[in-house]
C-alpha cells in the first residue's frame, strides 16, 4: 500500500493586487502524492539513494525514504506559474518523508506598484512549508506580479 504525502498549494483565487496588503496569510488546498511519485521524480530529476529506495534510504543519515527538495519546491512553485517573478532563498531545514502531510502558509511581506506594467503590482512573499508535527520542511522568499483591478490613469 502507497504512503501519502499531502502537499498543500498557495492559490490566491480571485484576489487582485489592490485587495492585499501587507501581512496577509493565505492556506492552501491539498495536493496528494503518492510514495510512487516521490520515487519516480527521484529517477528522473534527483537520483539519491535516499529519494529512490526505501531500503537503500534506512542506510543513510535520513534512515528512511525522503522527497527531493526540489520535488518539494517544484510543488510550491506551482503558485508562481501564473505569475512568479523569482525566488531569492529556498531552504529545506528538515526532511520530507512519504506520509507527512504538508501545509504551506503564504504571507505577504511587501507591496509596490509595478513600473514597467501599470496594470500589475508586485509582491514579496515568503512561503513556510511544515509538517504535521509543525516541523519547518521548506521556507521560500519570491516575488511575484499580481493583476490589478484596474490600471491607474495618468493625468
Amino acid at each position: 500500500m502507497a504512503h501519502q504525502c499531502v502537499v498543500v498549494l498557495v492559490i490566491m483565487k480571485e484576489r487582485y493586487f489592490d485587495d492585499l496588503k501587507v501581512g496577509d496569510r493565505f492556506k492552501s488546498e491539498p495536493l496528494s502524492m503518492t510514495e510512487m511519485e516521490l520515487i519516480e521524480f527521484a529517477h528522473k530529476f534527483d537520483p539519491q539513494m535516499f529519494h529512490l529506495s526505501r531500503r537503500d534510504a534506512e542506510r543513510t543519515i535520513f534512515k528512511g525514504l525522503i522527497a527531493s527538495g526540489w520535488h518539494t519546491a517544484a510543488m510550491t512553485m506551482r503558485l508562481f506559474v501564473r505569475i512568479g517573478l523569482g525566488v531569492d532563498e529556498l531552504r529545506w531545514p528538515n526532511a520530507v518523508r512519504p506520509g507527512d502531510v504538508l501545509m504551506v502558509e503564504t504571507e505577504i511581506l511587501e507591496l509596490r506598484p509595478s513600473r514597467s506594467r501599470p496594470g500589475h503590482g508586485i509582491i514579496r512573499l515568503r512561503n513556510v512549508t511544515t509538517n504535521q508535527r509543525g516541523e519547518v520542511v521548506q521556507t521560500m522568499l519570491a516575488s511575484a506580479m499580481v493583476p490589478r483591478r484596474t490600471a491607474p490613469t495618468t493625468i
